[in-house]
């Protein structure tokens, strides 16, 4: 009986903290994502390229056909430039912010996502909190929440389109599972706007195997979900497939489905971005930050308890039981992960944000460790030794960056120190405050106030976003990205003007909706010879050539006079008027 009242003020209690949790959320969200994201100027090559993408769709209303430097773009679907150009309508502004915007909204329905997704399976708003903050306060998930570019939205399309189609394996009702595969259709036709046919495979591919192993296989095929399920998908997913084939036909077949899914997953030599199987390991360690070590150490644990349940197990039915909700859980969690890790890290093609892909079920897998802590008092022993772990390395590193930040001048060559000089003033600011809450986490842990800890955990990532925002990308920029947007502003200014850029690795990293830019790699006499045509062919036309200042091809040349220099970059124009 006391034990039934006891549960029963537990639940009340829940119940009453759930609008405080959203609440808690929904700060965290302005704090972490919101209130930083027009601080900074846009980073090279991919951000400035997504975000002069949708400028230029927004102000011609060509919906159909992204454009790249004039140039039709065939490689990418257009739902990223959807959502930008109506952030651009929305806050009547095409300004840093309103580039970040939609990005940043999707992160925030991604953790909002999560909780709901979290609590519904345990029937609990506690996990669901721990869950979306774990995801939240992840390095990575941060990152990609900042930066315009398309991997975050695919992220949160899949896992939405995953979640919905696991929900009805917790779910008894038939009506709610009806609604949430239809959900999950829809999340999925979205998936595959945002990132291509991997949006489809990769949802496909986790929520098969996690009926497989549940042995809840012929679920997926019942006609009262496909059927419908099915036709909700077309009908958003394939009217801009049919449009796009229609408006460029084998030319968007070979880029868009033969090069950019097929040649990337199966033979990205071509495209130069071939790695090693275990590439995206260091990735995962340092984007899960701050819980990498939560998640080793329950990674390890968990991986020993399965090898001594085989050994147990009479059968492989039996060995497939789950007599528990928590069980369930983690293992969705782990086939989650292990799916996606494995196809990404077998794919030819590897690019750090890929495996933005496996965050969500990581949150899931840590924000159990720390539920069951917080709920039952469990794992107490696998949170102490992980947290320990993770507070010691932190108060090295920034111990050992401290000392660095004083005597770098007596130890390194001028040319690199002139690099750092102007970094110490937001560096070392940032080093101490990272000791100062390690210190105070590694106190927390020896009297074993764990939400505290968690509490901690959170405080270092706002730190860190914070002096990454408003100090760390803008103090980087300041040695390419400013350069070339403040000279290609310049030359704009300049009447009846031309871009030309020489001597650039990667093309994009300024752009301009509403005038077109010429690129010419420089890699060889041909490169220099193109130049020399196509300023003759604009004679008429003062044609600006952007190169670095360590690349001397034109300098010495008497058609050029050079008219600014910076830290990284030249501008000449040419003398053939």
């Amino acid at each position: 009986m006391r034990k039934y009242y006891k549960n029963a003020v537990k639940k009340i209690v829940k119940k009453e903290l759930e609008p405080y949790f959203l609440l808690f959320l929904l700060i965290g969200c302005i704090l972490f994502i919101f209130s930083n994201i027009g601080l900074y100027p846009l980073i090279d090559i991919d951000e400035t390229r997504y975000v002069n993408m949708s400028k230029y769709m927004y102000l011609t209303k060509e919906y159909i056909t992204p454009m790249l430097n004039f140039e039709p773009f065939l490689e990418k679907p257009p739902l990223y430039f959807w959502l930008n150009s109506l952030s651009f309508k929305l806050l009547a502004e095409q300004s840093l912010f309103a580039s970040r915007f939609a990005t940043a909204l999707v992160s925030t329905f991604g953790v909002f996502f999560t909780y709901f997704f979290a609590k519904k399976i345990t029937n609990d708003g506690l996990y669901g909190f721990l869950c979306a903050n774990v995801l939240l306060a992840s390095a990575w998930f941060l990152v990609f929440s900042h930066v315009a570019i398309l991997d975050l939205n695919f992220m949160v399309f899949s896992m939405c389109a995953i979640y919905c189609a696991v929900i009805p394996l917790f779910e008894k009702k038939e009506n709610p599972k009806k609604v949430y595969w239809y959900l999950g259709y829809i999340f999925c036709a979205l998936s595959i706007l945002a990132k291509g046919f991997i949006g489809l495979a990769i949802p496909c591919m986790v929520v098969f195997f996690t009926y497989l192993v549940f042995g809840k296989t012929k679920e997926l095929f019942k006609p009262i979900y496909i059927i419908p399920g099915i036709i909700l998908f077309l009908l958003i997913a394939l009217p801009w497939h049919i449009l796009i084939y229609k408006a460029h036909g084998q030319a968007w077949v070979n880029m868009y489905i033969l090069k950019h899914h097929f040649a990337r997953l199966l033979n990205s030599q071509g495209l130069g971005r071939k790695q090693p199987f275990l590439f995206y390991v260091p990735i995962l360690i340092l984007g899960l930050t701050p819980w990498c070590f939560n998640f080793v150490i329950v990674l390890i644990r968990d991986t020993k308890r399965t090898i001594k349940k085989i050994k147990a197990s009479a059968s492989i039915k039996e060995f497939f039981t789950f007599d528990s909700v928590d069980k369930k859980i983690m293992t969705f969690a782990y086939i989650y992960f292990f799916s996606t890790f494995l196809f990404f890290s077998s794919a030819s093609t590897k690019l750090p944000p890929y495996i933005l892909t496996v965050f969500p079920s990581l949150s899931l897998i840590v924000g159990n460790l720390w539920y069951r802590l917080i709920e039952n008092k469990e794992n107490k022993k696998e949170i102490k030794i992980s947290s320990y772990i993770n507070s010691i390395l932190f108060l090295v590193i920034s111990f050992l960056g401290l000392i660095f930040a004083f005597v770098y001048k007596s130890i390194l060559p001028s040319n690199i120190e002139f690099y750092i000089n102007d970094a110490t003033g937001f560096a070392i600011p940032a080093l101490v405050y990272v000791f100062i809450v390690s210190l105070y986490s590694f106190i927390l842990i020896k009297k074993e106030k764990f939400v505290s800890v968690f509490i901690m955990h959170l405080a270092l990532m706002l730190g860190a976003v914070y002096v990454t925002c408003d100090f760390g990308i803008p103090y980087y920029t300041s040695f390419a990205q400013d350069e070339l947007e403040e000279y290609a502003q310049f030359i704009n200014q300049q009447k009846n003007s031309l871009i030309v850029t020489y001597g650039f690795s990667t093309k994009y990293s300024i752009l301009n909706p509403k005038k077109k830019i010429k690129y010419i790699v420089a890699t060889n006499k041909d490169d220099q010879i193109e130049l020399m045509k196509f300023i003759k062919k604009n004679r008429k036309k003062n044609v600006f050539v952007l190169t670095r200042t360590k690349n001397n091809d034109l300098e010495n040349r008497k058609i050029f006079k050079k008219v600014k220099e910076g830290k990284v970059y030249r501008i000449y124009v040419d003398n053939l008027r």
